[in-house]
């Protein structure tokens, strides 16, 4: 996915969290204004997929309401380092180390 797209949807995923919250009573306009701000100055464009990898996490720590729409950013973080690791690992049986670390310093695994 571009990451144009991809921090367009996790946008839309949070909007759709404080919607549902503020329709609830749960959140009230300040609390959603506060957020809202801290979006928009966090994922401000543009932006690498592995920086918003980065920087969702940050935002669920400031705002924990936020889990549901941040979540899965981090799983697919997860995902596409297993998925690294793993190639990696391949290179370095085929005896390939230089290739695997080039791979992981690159990927800078966090």
């Amino acid at each position: 996915m571009d990451p144009e797209e991809y921090r367009k949807k996790l946008e839309l995923e949070i909007l759709e969290v404080m919607e549902e919250k503020l329709k609830k009573g749960q959140m009230n306009v300040d609390r959603a204004k506060s957020i809202a701000r801290l979006v928009l100055d966090k994922l401000c464009p543009p932006l690498t997929i592995e920086q918003i990898h980065q920087i969702a996490p940050t935002l669920g720590d400031e705002f924990k309401e936020l889990s549901k729409a941040i979540l899965p950013v981090m799983l697919d973080h997860e995902e596409e380092n297993k998925i690294v690791v793993k190639h990696a690992e391949e290179l370095i049986k085929s005896g390939k180390i230089e290739a695997a670390l080039a791979l992981l310093k690159n990927k800078q695994l966090e």
